[in-house]
């Protein structure tokens, strides 16, 4: 993913912040961020491995958007805001630095 694409994104997501776009893409990304930090904060680790589904009920309030937040975990990993080592039981998900959209 280039640079421009991830800087043209942020425009977008800063544009819906502005506008304060309740329940849109930049909302749900930033409640699975607030998530995995919160569960980061819980493990005293600097990691956390939440099931997906976990996040699914976080974010929506039902386990049926797992794919959803699949994509948001990996365009928060793509924007350099997490990092995701490993998959499965030994997912390692840790924060990389706060949101600023």
């Amino acid at each position: 993913m280039s640079k421009k694409y991830i800087e043209e994104n942020l425009e977008k997501l800063k544009k819906q912040r502005d506008e304060q776009v309740m329940g849109g893409y930049r909302d749900n990304v930033v409640k699975t961020y607030d998530f995995l930090a919160w569960k980061v904060s819980e493990a005293n680790k600097d990691y956390c491995n939440p099931k997906n589904y976990e996040v699914s009920e976080a974010v929506f309030g039902t386990r049926g958007e797992e794919t959803k937040v699949r994509g948001y975990i990996k365009d928060l990993k793509k924007s350099e805001y997490i990092t995701v080592s490993n998959s499965g039981e030994n997912r390692k998900i840790r924060i990389k630095k706060p949101i600023n959209f």
